[in-house]
């Protein structure tokens, strides 16, 4: 039996001491099976869920049971009072249980992100736990890369230590019609005839696919579809099965219907509408060749995404060693021979997704840790405060015959009750505030962000660590303190204590590493969106459309594009249009080619690798891309033209050092092609890369079926949006569309990592700033009120208030001085933590690290500010008559 489903081992720890011995086996024997039946049909959050209610009932009815002994009747005893004791202080109560719920909400809310992130299951997947997933690699822990059809069928041959291996891709936004229904557009992904046995998915009605489907490129379009898109489709109760579906002029059968919430192993985006065999995805793109499919020499199509699921017995290392043996024997003459697998247990994202996501929720979880720890302070002060205060009363219980056991027993009491209704407190924060914070991710998540029971038992465990935490400074302070001294004297243990400073002086030191983090993390964010890339983003609509799966040839996409790009230049709002084959940031299509003499290579292997683009007249005026030499490409440079090329200043510097490139020809696609004109270099596919080369050509001359219309708008670029589209679809009304954003939307998503440590980490700050600023206000306010006498009597000895101000002033930012200092050095001491996480900005940055104490010292100024001026105004005779 799989781990997964037996009980965790700290819930049948506490089990076995919570249940007698005579009934320990049939219970725990009846809660397993009760537990595995649940988790198999309901998934592990539900079945968690079902147990640990069950193990928190049979803890009230040990409780109870306690209840009837001395121990049980003592800690009910304190329990009572220490609510009693807290009902009677509301401003104390409320104001305790708001700072340990904003303490224990904020790490409940990153938990709840990071729980449905790495540690959610997907649905109606049966034990995910054994899958893995492969990647092509082109280095030792460089992977990500997808894999050729060849190479699926390959290793699903020869793996051993695998039950079975599963593939997927594809992905095609597809238009689609039902006989004598609706037309719109659908999302289909391809996958092999065992995608679902694999992951042990099982069909609403109908079937999945039959090996005899996926074995003959084009010949058998049957089709599984999601049950939400057959309502879509066919109606509320009509049934899919059998039905016609006709998806890019190709009738489509539908043999069998998938869960609505099912979208396979990928964490990110909607379920797709339509599964299709890989067989038919040739036919579905109008391939010209078969090289998606078969193993060609010196050439591979990868495009598929693969998932195992480990046989019985087998480990990961061994599935690692058996696919590191089977990819050495796989070679594609001239293509692959540096090139491996790279097996992973993080099947829901790529690795360069999951090490960000890794990143991100490592820097968050520090966050709120250091969060915690400071409403933790916060509320160890405000007990130590309220226990000196209580000096009086707890003398007179000591005097009754309390034992200081008793005494620390009742305020731990106390601290537990305030913590486990600030636990709920935090608890409610993030089921109000998780799906707030999942939104400000760099990648879009579909479903909700909810606390689950893992979340909750945390969040319980939380509240209970607090309690303690926080207790412990008070019940020390009565422990060691001769509380009967204070019976006839309420200032014996007034003023000043070393404790609380200290607290406070921690809180502020907290409060600073995580300002700086924020101003830094700000910053960072504005380098990146500051920062000249080399072309304009604003105003700019992009519409991503692939003519090839519509059944053009190239002489009809040619006559498409013009007719196009005419009718959009002439809707209201639109100042200009053009087409690319590659956004910006959005991939790339690129190849070597062979330097003239006196070149400068930029490989290993003597060539010059080029990123190309080909583009429509227009483009470099559209992007704000200054052409340096020469002249952009024009209406004239068509196939039957003089071969014309526009290349960057980086192409220009590596073909021909230290001369014009203009004139130059360069041999490529079997043709001498002329330079016409030098472009600035840009950005074209990530932050802060090198300088790279790119050559431009023109669409009329080489014709790319994969194009994305640019529209410059005058207004918003959104708001042409939907005119855009239904101008393209008055020319060919079956025309989907792959994408339709915008290019400040596209480097927005570039920029989200950065803008999502900024905001998180800056709303954090904030808040661990508020409650520091609170707990040293809270300590200045106690000792001004304890020390009323003492400042009564110096201001009728002649002392100024502004003295008396100034001293109050100066008590508040002292501890925050002292704070500062220290913060400062934990926030040099974290500099090589962060400096991966940040753009443009070092760590140390001696004008960030200045900033954050400066905001630090103003906000316990304004802190301070309050019991300084109620010192100015205390009355020297009603001060002397103050108990």
């Amino acid at each position: 039996m799989s781990r997964r489903h037996e009980i965790p081992s700290l819930l049948r720890w506490l089990l076995e001491r919570l249940v007698p011995r005579e009934r320990r086996e049939d219970v725990l024997g009846d809660l397993e099976f009760s537990y595995r039946e649940r988790r198999t049909r309901r998934g592990g959050g539900a079945a968690g869920w079902h147990l640990w209610k069950e193990t928190g009932g049979l803890l009230m009815w040990r409780l109870a049971g306690l209840g009837k002994g001395t121990l049980g009747s003592d800690l009910v005893q304190d329990i009572r009072f220490a609510i009693r004791t807290l009902v009677r202080r509301p401003g104390f109560s409320l104001t305790t249980i708001l700072v340990l719920g904003l303490g224990i909400g904020a790490p409940t809310t990153v938990l709840t992100l990071v729980n449905r992130i790495f540690f959610q299951h997907p649905a109606h997947v049966v034990e995910p736990d054994r899958l893995v997933r492969i990647w092509r690699s082109w280095g030792p822990g460089q992977g990500g890369g997808s894999l050729a059809n060849p190479d699926y069928e390959y290793y699903r041959a020869n793996a051993s230590t695998l039950e079975g291996l599963a593939a997927w891709g594809g992905s095609r936004v597809a238009a689609f019609n039902v006989p004598g229904g609706i037309s719109d557009q659908l999302q289909a992904t391809f996958v092999s005839d065992n995608f679902f046995d694999v992951l042990g998915v099982h069909p609403v009605t109908g079937r999945f696919f039959s090996p005899e489907e996926n074995r003959d490129p084009g010949v058998d379009a049957v089709a599984v579809v999601n049950d939400a898109f057959r309502r879509r489709a066919f109606g509320d109760g009509a049934p899919a099965v059998g039905r016609t579906l006709k998806i890019n002029d190709i009738d489509f059968t539908v043999v069998g219907v998938s869960p609505s919430d099912f979208r396979g192993v990928d964490a990110l985006g909607s379920a797709p509408d339509v599964w299709i065999p890989l067989a038919m995805f040739g036919a579905m793109i109008r391939a010209e060749d078969s090289a998606w499919w078969e193993r060609l020499p010196h050439l591979r199509s990868s495009w598929l995404s693969l998932v195992g699921r480990m046989a019985p017995g087998a480990t990961f290392e061994s599935v690692e060693a058996n696919f590191a043996t089977l990819s050495a024997n796989l070679t594609y003459p001239g293509r692959n021979e540096n090139e491996g697998v790279l097996v992973s247990r993080q099947y829901l994202y790529n690795p360069s997704m999951a090490t960000s996501l890794d990143s991100l929720s490592r820097l968050l979880l520090a966050v709120v840790a250091l969060v915690l720890l400071i409403a933790v302070a916060n509320v160890a002060v405000l007990l130590l405060s309220r226990a000196t205060s209580r000096a009086r009363e707890l003398g007179v219980r000591a005097a009754l015959g309390a034992g200081r056991g008793r005494l620390v027993r009742q305020l731990l009491a106390e601290s537990l009750v305030l913590a486990l209704v600030g636990g709920a407190v935090g608890a409610g924060i993030a089921y109000a505030t998780a799906g707030a914070a999942a939104s400000l991710l760099p990648y879009h998540f579909v479903g909700a962000f909810r606390p689950d029971a893992r979340v909750l038992l945390v969040c319980l465990g939380l509240a209970l660590l607090t309690a303690v935490l926080s207790g412990l400074a008070p019940a020390l302070h009565v422990a060691r303190s001769d509380v009967t001294r204070s019976m006839g004297n309420a200032h014996v243990v007034g003023g000043r204590s070393r404790g609380r400073d200290i607290l406070v002086v921690v809180q502020m030191a907290l409060s600073l590493v995580l300002v700086a983090g924020a101003v830094l993390f700000a910053r960072s964010f504005w380098t990146a969106r500051t920062q000249d890339i080399g072309f304009r983003t604003d105003h700019t609509l992009v519409l991503r459309v692939n003519l090839r799966d519509r059944g053009y040839s190239s002489e009809e996409g040619l006559a498409f594009l013009p007719r196009a790009l005419e009718r959009l230049r002439a809707l209201p709002g639109v100042t200009s249009a053009t087409t690319t084959t590659m956004v910006p940031f959005r991939g790339d299509w690129s190849s070597d080619l062979d330097p003239p003499p006196g070149a400068l290579p930029n490989t290993d292997e003597g060539k010059i690798w080029v990123g190309r683009n080909s583009v429509a007249p227009g483009y470099f005026q559209l992007m704000g891309m200054p052409i340096l030499r020469g002249r952009p490409l024009g209406a004239g440079d068509v196939a039957g033209a003089a071969p014309a090329i526009v290349v960057n200043e980086e192409l220009a510097r590596l073909l021909w050092p230290g001369q014009d490139a203009v004139g130059k020809t360069l041999d490529a696609r079997d043709l001498d092609w002329t330079v016409v004109g030098v472009v600035r270099n840009a950005t074209y596919y990530e932050l802060g890369e090198k300088p790279t080369t790119q050559l431009y050509t023109s669409v009329y001359a080489v014709y790319q079926p994969s194009v994305s219309f640019l529209l410059r708008t005058s207004g918003p670029a959104t708001e042409v949006a939907p005119a855009a589209k239904a101008t393209l679809r008055e020319i060919d009304p079956g025309l989907a569309f792959n994408e339709v954003t915008t290019l400040a939307s596209v480097f927005g998503e570039v920029t989200a990592r950065y803008r999502v440590s900024a905001v998180l980490v800056g709303l954090f700050s904030g808040l661990a700033l508020l409650l520091a600023a609170a707990g040293l206000y809270g300590v200045v306010s106690f000792v001004v009120a304890r020390r009323t006498r003492e400042i009564g009597v110096r201001v009728a000895l002649g002392a100024g208030r502004g003295r008396v101000a100034a001293d109050v002033m100066r008590m508040g930012l002292r501890m925050a001085g002292i704070g500062a200092v220290v913060g400062l050095l934990g926030a040099l001491a974290l500099r090589r933590f962060t400096a991966a996480l940040l753009y443009g900005v070092e760590p140390g940055d001696p004008w960030a690290l200045a900033a954050s104490c400066s905001i630090l010292l103003a906000v316990a100024a304004l802190a301070s500010f309050a019991p300084a001026r109620r010192a100015t105004r205390i009355d020297p005779m009603e001060a002397m008559r103050t108990e």
